[in-house]
């Protein structure tokens, strides 16, 4: 009777007033290294690919950087900064519940439906749970994992197989489509310049956007204290 899905937390908890800042603390810096990573990536990519990947291991850039890297500093710097952020979102399920399910409405407005489910079905959330979390174990789906109590060894084992296995696979999709990849590497270091200055420009009107629309993980750090802090 072990796959019984576990009783939801309390809808309130009170916790040290350092937890949340703490929290709060990993995601804006994961998220500046993302948006760095996004503006820099054209004059990073053939120069500095490892440094590019600690700061953003998007499948983009894993792919890019297939054909320059080694495999195993590759798969290393990949995997830990991939796997970086997930914690910290399960963390913040596990610890705050209901409060970080209202705050994810607002903040990933994709994820009605998995969000929806966590109270009309639990058992159902545990059982897709183990696909996503190996899958695509993006914020929402740790921050549901951690709400749903899923089981922690379970959570970490998935997520660090389906990390790596990712990793992989666009390793092995980078070297297959290597003369394309280099192709494209080409044209990049032509317009190196004018890339650098278009990635920033698109990187700052997205932040931009998504303070003013209080909208993303971005807007949504904005009311993370309001939501989840303790009164």
């Amino acid at each position: 009777m072990s796959d019984a899905a576990p009783a939801l937390p309390p809808d309130h908890q009170t916790h040290p007033r350092w937890l949340l800042p703490t929290l709060t603390a990993g995601i804006v810096v994961l998220v500046i290294a993302s948006n760095v990573g996004n503006m820099i990536w054209a004059s990073w990519v053939e120069d500095r690919p490892l440094g590019l990947l600690a700061l953003n291991s998007s499948n983009k850039y894993l792919l890019v950087t297939s054909v320059s890297l080694e495999f195993v500093p590759m798969l290393l710097v990949a995997t830990i900064r991939l796997l970086a952020p997930d914690p910290i979102f399960f963390a913040m399920g596990w610890l705050y519940g209901d409060r970080a399910l209202h705050w994810a409405r607002r903040t990933f407005p994709g994820g009605a439906q998995l969000l929806d489910q966590v109270h009309e079905d639990p058992r159902l959330v545990h059982r897709v749970l183990n696909v996503l979390v190996v899958v695509a174990p993006n914020n929402l789906v740790c921050l549901v994992a951690g709400v749903v109590r899923f089981p922690i060894k379970r959570f970490i084992v998935l997520n660090v197989v389906g990390t790596i296995g990712r990793i992989l696979l666009m390793r092995w999709l980078g070297l297959f489509f290597e003369d394309q990849i280099e192709d494209v590497l080409d044209v990049v270091d032509r317009y190196q310049t004018w890339l650098l200055w278009g990635s920033i420009a698109a990187v700052v009107a997205f932040v931009v956007w998504q303070v003013l629309s209080d909208r993303g993980l971005i807007g949504g750090l904005e009311d993370l204290d309001d939501e989840l802090g303790d009164d």
